[in-house]
């Protein structure tokens, strides 16, 4: 790792909205193509939306518990660069993905107990984890989980903090000192309405973030 925080910004769906994200230079941007989500892209998105984002910013596409064959087409279609697995799919799913050249970001919930499982498991198939907490349903609640839990946290794979991340966590995001925190993902608490994001505060927390590590 380069020792930058990346910043991923996700739940896009609206071309200008993601337009003016993109002027801001994130590291990665999301689309969420789960069909219950409120982010959700829709079935036949509108092309632009995978066109805009110029390198070296990065797509990566959120999926479900989706046929491996649906998650494949829309990788190429769409031109992703990476594909984020937040439901339930097993390790032989993810290793499937990996080996034919998609490479996969698998969330998981700190806290729960078969977490070193899962991790032991998916270590060796995943190049990044996302931890998110958890709820009934599948994908992220715009809630922190206890980032406490992150210090017995010793595998050496990349991961992202997920999980309700504020404009006013920058200061304490800035201290964390972990070996293997990769990047932070933004989502509902940077929106003005579900999908569309509130450029100014993404922008301040951007810089706030680059400002820390200098």
């Amino acid at each position: 790792m380069d020792g930058s925080l990346k910043i991923k910004v996700c739940g896009l769906r609206d071309p200008g909205n993601i337009e003016l994200v993109c002027r801001l230079n994130p590291d990665f941007v999301g689309y969420i193509f789960y069909p219950r989500s409120k982010r959700y892209v829709g079935a036949r998105p509108d092309p632009a939306i995978f066109r805009i984002p110029a390198k070296p910013v990065r797509k990566v596409g959120v999926f479900v518990n989706e046929e491996i064959t649906v998650v494949r087409r829309k990788f190429e279609e769409y031109g992703l660069d990476m594909v984020q697995l937040h439901g339930s799919e097993p390790p032989e799913y993810c290793r499937d993905l990996s080996f034919s050249g998609v490479p996969v970001i698998r969330a998981l919930t700190p806290g729960r107990i078969a977490l070193q499982a899962q991790i032991a498991a998916y270590a060796q198939i995943a190049g990044h984890f996302l931890f998110d907490r958890g709820g009934k349903e599948f994908g992220g609640t715009g809630n922190k989980f206890n980032w406490d839990l992150l210090r017995t946290y010793s595998v050496p794979v990349p991961f992202i903090l997920s999980g309700g991340i504020a404009p006013e966590d920058v200061s304490r995001i800035g201290k964390l000192d972990h070996k293997w925190l990769y990047g932070v993902d933004l989502n509902s608490r940077f929106e003005s309405a579900p999908g569309i994001k509130k450029v100014d505060l993404l922008k301040h927390f951007i810089a706030g973030i680059r400002q820390t590590e200098k």
